[in-house]
């Protein structure tokens, strides 16, 4: 199974993402960089890195699960990792800490976006208007000019897939008004890649979204059929026969990782991961993200 890393319009955005708990500018890049050269390595990084790099070997989700388990604990070596030099190791932090939903991935995304002069953006769901105007921003620039930069889809740039189903769990009109916006410039780009689907469906999956992806109640014996049920974002005819798997659970116990998947045929299919959240008695939709696809 092979973590896929989603080629994106979104990637090219020259500006900063951000979230409510931090929000770093990009002219700070010089004061950041001495920062970071000083920054002490904690005891824990050494391990922190070979699981990283074991997961990034074997690609097998019990690997990925150590890493999840203890990420709540290891932020600061993840973060220390997203600044690697190795763009492979610093990818895979990073990924780590949008799973977890970590406030480091904000430097973290900043760094990336840094030295590929791409937007490397952390997972939120809880929009601001900072996040929104930033978006808006771009796409009244694009938007001004004759033709879009679609750029050169074969950098290596972080999935933006999740950023879509945020906007669709969001369903505000400002996230309908930005992914109608989008999904023009993914066709202008004619690209082929994961966020086109999302992109097209976007409008519809917010319905459903609505109708059935939050405030999920389950026990441990019914939480993969509740998933299947809530499962707004897989084609409603291959719901019922999707494959939940727990991966795993944070030590708090206030998040779960998944991947839940679907098979169409002997080439045909997609898994995604997918965080829970809890909040309060309920759980939500924390992330969601393309794991696969065949």
């Amino acid at each position: 199974m092979k973590l896929r890393v989603c080629k994106s319009l979104l990637l090219l955005l020259t500006l900063t993402w951000s979230t409510s708990a931090q929000t770093a500018q990009l002219s700070s890049a010089g004061k950041g960089n001495a920062a970071r050269q000083t920054r002490p390595i904690s005891a824990t990084y050494g391990d922190t890195l070979k699981m990283l790099k074991t997961w990034l070997e074997s690609e097998k989700n019990v690997d990925l699960a150590g890493l999840f388990t203890m990420g709540d604990a290891r932020a600061s070596d993840l973060l220390a990792a997203c600044h690697s030099t190795n763009d492979k190791i610093a990818s895979a932090a990073f990924f780590m800490l949008r799973l977890l939903g970590k406030a480091e991935s904000v430097d973290c995304g900043n760094s990336i976006s840094r030295k590929h002069k791409r937007l490397a953006f952390p997972s939120g769901s809880n929009f601001t208007n900072v996040d929104f105007n930033r978006i808006e921003e771009w796409l009244a620039k694009k938007r001004a000019e004759k033709e879009y930069e679609c750029g050169d889809d074969s950098e290596p740039i972080e999935p933006a897939d999740s950023l879509v189903y945020e906007l669709v769990l969001d369903g505000s009109p400002r996230s309908k008004s930005i992914l109608d916006r989008l999904l023009a410039i993914d066709k202008a780009c004619a690209w082929e890649n994961t966020i086109s689907d999302p992109l097209e469906q976007a409008q519809s999956l917010i319905v459903a979204a609505r109708e059935i992806g939050h405030n999920m109640r389950f026990e441990p014996d019914t939480l993969g059929s509740v998933m299947r049920d809530s499962a707004f974002f897989l084609p409603s005819e291959h719901r019922k026969e999707s494959r939940v798997e727990v991966i795993a659970r944070n030590k708090t116990g206030d998040h779960i990782l998944l991947e839940i998947s679907y098979r169409c045929g002997l080439e045909c299919g997609r898994g995604y991961y997918v965080v829970l959240q809890k909040d309060g008695n309920t759980w939500q939709y924390a992330l969601i993200t393309m794991a696969w696809i065949s």
